[in-house]
C-alpha cells in the first residue's frame, strides 16, 4: 500500500513539473471563465492517489488547472483590473500612499530573467531635456530580436504615437514591462508569454531618433528605475526581495535588506562614499543614476 502511494505521488508530481512549466498561451477572458475550485482539484488528487494506476483524464484536468493558476491574470493581489487597450489606465488609481511601501519577490521560475536586448544603455532613466525620461533606451539595430524580460501576460500590444508599436507585459509579482519603439509586434494582448520570448523586432518607430528599445519597469502605472531591478551591465537581477516605496518624486525599489541613505540638505556622493566605505561610482551604479542626476533631499538612495 505504501509503495502503491509513493509510485502514485511521483507519478503526480511528475505531471505537477510539466503542468507548471508547460505554461500555454491563452486569452484573458478564457481564463477567467475557468471553474475549478479548490476543494475540487483536492479530490482530484486523492482519487489519483486511491487509485492503481493514473488515470489519464484526471491527470489532464490536473495539468489544465496547474496551468490555468500560472495563467491567471498576473498581479491580482495588487490590481482589481485588466485593461488590454490603453497604455496606462491607473492614473490616480491604486497608487500608494506617501512613504508606504511593499514587498515584491522574484521567485521560483518567475526570477527566470533574460535580457531584452544586449546593448548598450544610451539614455539612462531620468532628468532629460528638462524632461522626465521614464525609462532606459538600449541601443540595437532595427530588426533585432527583443525578448521578454520575465513570464508574464501581454496587456498591450499595439501602435501607440509616442511609443510607436509597444508591447506592455505584466508579470506575476505586480510589475509591468514596457518594450516600445519596435519595428514589428510578435504577440497579441491576453498572450501568456514566458522569460526569453520574442515579442517584437527592434525598430525606430513612435517619437523615436534612431533605432533602440526604449525599456520601462513600472508599478500601477508609476514608472521605477529599472536600473534599480536590474544590472544592465551584468545582465542580471540586482536581486529577487525588493522593497517598493512611495516617495515625494514617484517610487523607489531597492533589494530587501540593503543598506539605505536619505538624502539630507548638503549631502554629496562623494562625502557619502567616504562615509560608507565605498566609492562614488558604486553609489551611480546600484542607483542607476545618469550624468545629469540631482540629488533631491528627502531622496532615499541605496549605499550597498
Amino acid at each position: 500500500m505504501k509503495s502503491k502511494l509513493i509510485t502514485n505521488f511521483i507519478y503526480l508530481h511528475i505531471y505537477i513539473c510539466i503542468g507548471v512549466f508547460a505554461i500555454v498561451q491563452c486569452k484573458a477572458q478564457s481564463v477567467l471563465n475557468h471553474t475549478y475550485s479548490d476543494d475540487e482539484i483536492y479530490k482530484i488528487i486523492d482519487t489519483m492517489l486511491n487509485n492503481k494506476r493514473p488515470n489519464k483524464f484526471l491527470l489532464n484536468e490536473l495539468k489544465h488547472y496547474i496551468t490555468w493558476r500560472q495563467t491567471a491574470i498576473p498581479g491580482d493581489a495588487h490590481y482589481n483590473y485588466w485593461d488590454m487597450k490603453n497604455v496606462n489606465p491607473y492614473s490616480g488609481r491604486n497608487t500608494l500612499h506617501k512613504d508606504s511601501s511593499l514587498h515584491i519577490e522574484f521567485k521560483e521560475f518567475y526570477a527566470d530573467f533574460i535580457p531584452p536586448v544586449i546593448g548598450p544603455i544610451t539614455s539612462n532613466f531620468g532628468c532629460r531635456d528638462r524632461k522626465q525620461h521614464k525609462g532606459v533606451d538600449i541601443d540595437l539595430t532595427t530588426g533585432d530580436k527583443v525578448y521578454c524580460a520575465f513570464v508574464g501576460m501581454v496587456r498591450i500590444s499595439q501602435w501607440h504615437k509616442g511609443y510607436g508599436n509597444v508591447v506592455i507585459v505584466r508579470h506575476y509579482n505586480g510589475l509591468e514591462t514596457t518594450y516600445a519603439h519596435l519595428s514589428k509586434l510578435k504577440v497579441k494582448a491576453g498572450d501568456v508569454v514566458r522569460s526569453g520570448q520574442i515579442l517584437g523586432l527592434g525598430g525606430n518607430t513612435g517619437h523615436s531618433e534612431g533605432s533602440h528599445l526604449h525599456f520601462e519597469t513600472r508599478f500601477k502605472g508609476i514608472p521605477i528605475n529599472p536600473n534599480y531591478f536590474i544590472s544592465f551591465r551584468n545582465s542580471q537581477l540586482q536581486a529577487t526581495n525588493f522593497t517598493i516605496k512611495a516617495t515625494k518624486i514617484g517610487f523607489t525599489a531597492f533589494p530587501t535588506n540593503s543598506q539605505i541613505h536619505t538624502i539630507h540638505s548638503g549631502d554629496n556622493l562623494s562625502a557619502l562614499a567616504l562615509r560608507y566605505g565605498t566609492t562614488v561610482q558604486h553609489i551611480k551604479e546600484l542607483n542607476g543614476f545618469n550624468k545629469r542626476f540631482t540629488l533631491r533631499v528627502g531622496q532615499q538612495i541605496r549605499i550597498s
